[in-house]
């Protein structure tokens, strides 16, 4: 037998352990298992039937004869037998140094199964360690006994099977219920795991019990509220159970086999099928069980008495609408009562859910969840085609926030919030209102002022429609706060408003409206708010995200000033902030997010720190920025294939992302490589920039007809043949500028008008006529330099600062050279050895002039030229040929 015949076998043994022998006999030959399996199987069934009872069942008969009860595992003491299987006893323990007061459950493995068992156990172990959530059993500790059975120590979960739990529950009561499974499968799917065996018997429900408050609002720690209603609402606790046979998609983890473990009647088409699962194959579980809670019964092989006839009516049978089943089918003469209500939205979203086409479910479970919350709160849900007389008839039955959003209005939604919240003071029930219109607030705010303000940021005018959504909002949000006790949630919310207006506002950022004053003032009270709101809020990877912005765009108005040590500062701290968050969250798309921000002040650190000319001349300290952001991204990338390879839905969005992510990975390994080249590591500058073009030949064909990868081409190529150039390289160096060249033509036929394309055409016009001057192509050389002449003419009228007269200098210098014109070629040395004497330190004016020198064979002042420019760095091989051939 091996490890892939585990799932197989444990699921078999799920299915028949607890049926009469005759009936259990039956379903195991007509399973078909081989000899080796087939023996295992009959030793844990005789095992479970020695045992006397379920996994978990009452077993107060055997503990007379049970030989661990009193002993200790570790730091427990075993005190109870609370049920015992195939698959192992479980044990309620007690500290026994007695540091803990509280019950534990110690499952207690089978022993001597060999390497893979083992194997097993420890996968089980690490997953469960990375399961910290209130509606999950946690594990506690674990450990091996003295004669090498495995053992879990658990938090002790005594409660009853979903199903039983809400069978006399209303059905809000029974949605809660569902939103707290929700929201544990969706905590283990950001965590990269999918559980794959969601039933009744993996979800127990404890402390259930009508609320004394009568209300919805107020949760009591982990016991939840469940429900809508404010009179005879219930409260209680889900816990998730039995992740050992999740699927850990982790890099590097060997999970069991993913297309076995299932049970029949509440697994997936596809795992039925034996395809590979992901996180759709919960949501259809969820589906199943949302079914069950809602009708007393399974959507699919109802009839069925193998789980062959089960498997088939998962892949055949389509679903009966939840409200259509009779009161025969649910065997509830009161079912009449019960179906009206689930008639029309609540059918819509449990079919949603049991699409047996994945792509057809919702995207994630939290998108299930959202709309089990949307039909709690009246809201229209997603399952259903969003009519306009639908969603009109939603807000007409809906009293909540009715004349707010029926105008929009941000102003008048804060009107009713503001009343509310006064009713609040003088009464328990007004103030769960209020919570809960505070809830919808924020949705309101996150939803359309931060969603429909980002998508119509780059439409004509669209930068002002969003500043003044934002602005709204903020004045929204500041007349609230004082009426919820500064509520830090919502501190932080103005913090993110804070930010995106500042960004809208400062100089330098995507279609900033160029007001840098009124930036300035919104960013320094975002860092204020980010302040208060941190201790509390900084376990919301969005708010945390926002965080790191507000000083990163911050450093950005100190940069503009000038003030590089303090705009250095201040990204730091917006590093330190994103990089707390990550310690924080979650592996999957929290993290992700993180990860973005880590990388943006990372890269931003650098470009500060860097010997650019604009920045503070501490190259060593640059790269090392440059590298934590090529880190961060790498990480980055490996997460969303592993997000990818769990979640169908996203896989578009995963490609666009890989794509952009190219992008950001060249741009930092140019900035790299630039770097490199400055301090005269030219080989090493070289191998950057081939993994740069490398980046970005990868990703443009995910993209072919996106011009800002073919921009990114042309760019990368044109740096890349200066170098060239440098390094005494000029054939690559003119294949690369063709390239660059054609790239740059290819969007200039797209866009005939575009002036910024036809600049840079003209930009890269002197190194294009320098490459073809190197490799003796003059006469094809000169229309090129002849270009480069007019466009660094027309530079050095607008500025004369010394890189714009340099480079038309030595423009002037190569067309006389091409034309043989030695007065001419003479007149721009001179300009060249001027600028060079009036900046002695700056490497560049002296190569410049060294290399007019060398075209004049004038030896002293090319000598004295090299001299002067291998005190500021390194000299590039091409300089070192020359100077070689002169003898200096």
């Amino acid at each position: 037998m091996t490890d892939k015949d585990w799932p197989h076998l444990k699921a078999m043994f799920d299915e028949v352990a607890e049926l009469p022998p005759a009936e259990r006999e039956a379903r195991i030959v007509a399973a078909g298992l081989g000899p080796e399996v087939l023996a295992e199987l009959r030793s844990l069934l005789q095992h479970h039937d020695e045992a006397t009872g379920g996994f978990l069942a009452e077993a107060a008969s055997m503990e007379d004869e049970d030989a661990w009860l009193g002993r200790q595992l570790g730091a427990w003491r075993l005190v109870r037998l609370v049920g015992a299987g195939g698959m192992g006893r479980v044990y309620e323990a007690e500290r026994a140094d007695g540091s803990y007061e509280g019950r534990a459950a110690v499952k207690l493995l089978p022993g001597g199964r060999g390497a893979e068992w083992l194997a097993r156990f420890e996968q089980e172990r690490r997953v469960l360690a990375r399961l910290q959530h209130p509606h999950i059993a946690q594990l506690m500790d674990a450990g091996m006994t003295p004669d090498g059975q495995p053992y879990f120590v658990m938090e002790f979960v005594d409660g009853q099977p979903l199903d039983a739990a809400a069978r006399d529950l209303p059905v809000d009561a029974r949605i809660g219920l569902m939103l707290q499974l929700c929201d544990a499968v969706a905590f283990a799917h950001r965590q990269l795991l999918v559980h794959r065996d969601l039933k009744p018997g993996n979800v127990l429900v404890t402390d259930l019990r009508p609320s004394r408050a009568g209300t919805h609002a107020v949760p009591q720690g982990d016991v939840a509220a469940l429900g809508s209603g404010p009179a005879g609402a219930y409260v209680g606790r889900v816990k998730l159970l039995d992740f050992g046979i999740a699927k850990a998609l982790d890099p590097g983890t060997a999970s069991l086999d993913a297309t076995q473990v299932h049970t029949p009647n509440y697994a997936s088409p596809e795992q039925v099928r034996g395809e590979p699962v992901g996180t759709a194959t919960d949501v259809y579980s969820l589906g199943v069980l949302l079914y069950l809670l809602l009708t007393g019964v399974r959507p699919t092989g109802r009839d069925a008495t193998t789980p062959q006839e089960a498997a088939r009516s998962v892949l055949e049978d389509e679903p009966t609408r939840p409200s259509r089943l009779s009161p025969d089918d649910v065997g509830d003469p009161q079912w009449q009562n019960r179906a009206r209500t689930l008639q029309g939205d609540l059918d819509n979203i449990v079919l949603k859910a049991l699409e047996k086409n994945a792509e057809r479910r919702y995207a994630s479970v939290d998108a299930l969840a959202a709309d089990l919350r949307a039909w709690l709160n009246g809201y229209p849900v997603n399952a259903r085609a969003p009519t306009w007389g639908y969603r009109t008839a939603k807000l007409l039955q809906r009293n909540r926030l009715a004349s707010g959003l029926a105008a929009l209005s941000v102003a008048a939604l804060l009107a009713g919030l503001g009343s509310t919240t006064w009713q609040a003071r003088e009464a328990r029930r007004a103030q769960a209102l209020a919570e809960q219109r505070l809830a919808e607030f924020r949705h309101v705010t996150h939803d359309l002022v931060f969603g429909f303000g980002d998508s119509v940021e780059y439409l004509p005018g669209g930068q002002k429609i969003k500043l003044d959504l934002l602005r709204d909002t903020l004045a929204a949000l500041e007349r609230l706060l004082p009426t919820l006790g500064g509520d830090t949630a919502l501190v932080a919310d103005m913090a993110q408003v804070r930010v995106r207006m500042a960004e809208a506002l400062m100089p330098g950022y995507p279609g900033s409206l160029d007001r840098p004053e009124e930036a300035i003032a919104h960013a320094k009270e975002a860092m204020s708010l980010v302040t208060q709101a941190w201790p509390t809020q900084k376990v919301d990877p969005v708010f945390a995200t926002y965080a790191s912005r507000a000083y990163n765009v911050m450093a950005s108005a100190e940069q503009e000033s000038g003030r590089l040590e303090e705009a250095a500062t201040l990204t730091r701290q917006g590093l330190k902030l994103a990089e707390e968050a990550a310690a924080l969250a979650a592996p999957g798309v929290d993290r992700l997010r993180l990860l973005g921000a880590i990388v943006a002040s990372q890269f931003n650190l650098g470009l500060l720190l860097d010997d650019n000319g604009q920045g503070l001349g501490r190259p060593a300290e640059a790269m090392a920025a440059y590298r934590a952001a090529a880190v961060a991204v790498d990480e980055q990338l490996g997460m969303t294939d592993a997000i990818a390879a769990i979640n169908a839905t996203v896989r578009p969005e995963h490609t666009r992302f890989e794509a952009e992510t190219g992008l950001t990975q060249a741009v930092i390994a140019g900035s790299m490589a630039s770097s490199l080249a400055r301090r005269g590591d030219y080989d090493g500058s070289a191998g950057v920039r081939r993994e740069n073009i490398a980046h970005l030949r990868r990703v443009q064909p995910m993209h072919p007809e996106q011009q800002q990868f073919w921009s990114a081409l042309a760019s990368s190529l044109f740096v890349q043949a200066a170098l060239q150039l440098q390094m005494n390289q000029p054939a690559d160096a003119l294949a690369s500028m063709r390239e660059s060249m054609d790239w740059n033509r290819r969007m200039q036929e797209k866009a005939p008008d575009n002036a910024r394309l036809r600049s840079e055409r003209e930009y890269r016009a002197l190194t294009m006529g320098t490459a073809l001057l190197e490799t003796g192509a003059k006469a094809e050389a000169r229309p090129w330099l002849v270009q480069a002449r007019g466009y660094w003419a027309a530079e050095a009228a607008k500025a004369g600062n010394a890189r714009n007269k340099r480079s038309l200098a030595l423009t002037e210098l190569r067309l006389a050279r091409v034309d043989g014109d030695v007065a001419a070629q003479g007149a721009a040395a001179g300009r060249l050895q001027a600028l060079s004497d009036a900046e002695p330190v700056d490497a560049d004016n002296a190569l410049a002039a060294a290399e007019a020198a060398y075209a004049l064979a004038d030896k002293p002042a090319a000598c004295a030229a090299w001299v002067r420019a291998a005190k500021a760095r390194p000299l590039p091989p091409q300089a070192l040929n020359w100077r070689a051939e002169l003898g200096c």
